[in-house]
């Protein structure tokens, strides 16, 4: 099974393919979609993006990642290797 695809993408909104929610940020998964609440992790354009966060949709099933940095590129990402024991070659 494989992860809805983003149908369209704009400032402030994101549409997910077999979705009718327009998100603003969203995880998507296999089989799935949901809102993404920075508010959670505590997810701020810096430090960036929180080991939970990516932790909750590899739980899920994803195998390969992609982190968006949002329309200005300002969100950070980083590697978290160390803290999921991911295989990462």
């Amino acid at each position: 099974m494989s992860s809805p695809e983003i149908a369209s993408l704009s400032w402030g909104q994101m549409k997910v393919q077999g979705s009718t929610k327009i998100y603003k940020d969203c995880k998507v998964w296999p089989g799935g979609s949901r809102d993404w609440d920075w508010r959670e992790t505590g997810t701020e354009h810096s430090p960036g993006v929180q080991p939970a966060d990516v932790e909750e949709v590899v739980e899920k099933g994803v195998q390969i990642l992609v982190i968006g940095r949002g329309m200005s590129e300002a969100l950070k990402v980083g590697l978290y290797r160390r803290q999921l024991n991911l295989d990462l070659q």
